[in-house]
């Protein structure tokens, strides 16, 4: 009843760490010295073929609430916009490695029982009976599995649009968000990644901060 109830709990531990996952980010950013983020802004992909996406849409909306909260006033027109917000985002292949986990059981004590014969020179009699002592638990072998790693990454430039429109883009924000984890779909992760990436935003000028987010996948 003992055991039983020992499994339990350590069942109990396992489900309850498993039931809140977080995505951990490392973000960048640079700016100028004047840096504020003040002015009206366009949001745009940094790959002109995905600004007709949905996929670029949904992210599109996501990014414009984010500055808006900062201090930015959307603009639709990128000709009315004071700047204009280059956004870029992407996941890798990911890098398969093999691991291995312990497994934990008794490795001692419990009941045990006995019997034998003890015979002498001239008879023999037969024993047997039940001992107890306190179970001892342990690691009793391992598991071998493996594990998948994807590298994410979210880029925000912000750029004079003035100066994007005379051909020479001057950048006057630019920050970068990234994370590693066993989710494979960045939307599944888009929004902790940015949350992160605007934490504090703009952040501290040339220093990376770190930054975890509880998240609920559904990779």
């Amino acid at each position: 009843m003992k055991i039983l109830k020992l499994v339990t709990l350590l069942l109990m531990a396992v489900l309850a760490g498993c039931s809140t996952s977080r995505v951990v980010s490392n973000n960048t950013a640079f700016y100028v010295d004047n840096y504020s983020p003040r002015g009206s802004i366009t949001v745009v992909s940094g790959e002109t073929e995905v600004n007709n996406s949905l996929e670029f849409a949904a992210y599109k909306k996501k990014f414009e609430s984010r500055l808006s909260m900062a201090g930015y006033a959307i603009e639709k027109n990128p000709d009315k916009a004071d700047y204009i917000a280059l956004v870029a985002y992407g996941i890798d292949d990911g890098n398969t490695s093999t691991v291995s986990t312990p497994i934990f059981g008794q490795t001692g004590g419990g009941t045990t029982y006995s019997s034998g014969t003890v015979s002498s020179s001239s008879s023999s009699a037969s024993y047997s009976g039940t001992s107890y002592t306190m179970p001892t638990y342990g690691v009793v072998g391992s598991s071998t599995g493996s594990v998948t790693k994807y590298n994410r990454a979210i880029a925000l430039d912000i750029v004079d649009a003035k100066s994007f429109k005379d051909g020479n883009p001057k950048k006057v924000y630019e920050g970068r968000t990234r994370s590693t984890g066993s989710c494979s779909v960045i939307v599944e992760v888009f929004d902790e990644m940015l949350e992160a990436m605007f934490t504090d935003f703009p952040g501290e000028n040339g220093r990376n901060s770190k930054h975890e987010i509880a998240a609920i996948f559904n990779c």
